[in-house]
């Protein structure tokens, strides 16, 4: 069987995530988030990182495609880890700008 390429957590809370509580939880967990605004319907070129790539959708509609494995929509508040050396891209699915939380975990 093999492994899944990302682990993800789903935002449960009925309040929606703010960026500067969002921003709090990654300076928590040791990471030095970088916010970035993505523009509707984007679509990423492929990419991959060295290092655990940890993304954290503050708002809008994030589609992450993993070729081999499939896709996976994020919603405001859900965190994304995605294992070094895996390769994907990103599509903004949504009407408005994806504004997301993006670091990288030694």
């Amino acid at each position: 069987m093999t492994q899944r390429p990302f682990e993800i957590m789903r935002w449960e809370s009925v309040s929606p995530p703010t960026l500067e509580s969002l921003s709090r939880m990654m300076a928590r967990e040791g990471l030095r988030a970088e916010p970035s605004e993505l523009a509707p319907q984007t679509h990423t070129p492929e990419m991959k990182f060295e290092r655990t790539a940890v993304r954290v959708l503050v708002s809008g509609k994030l589609q992450f495609s993993f070729p081999g494995y499939g896709v996976i929509e994020l919603g405001p508040g859900d965190i994304l880890e995605i294992n070094p050396g895996v390769l994907h891209d990103i599509i903004v699915s949504s009407a408005q700008p994806a504004i997301v939380l993006e670091a990288l975990r030694d």
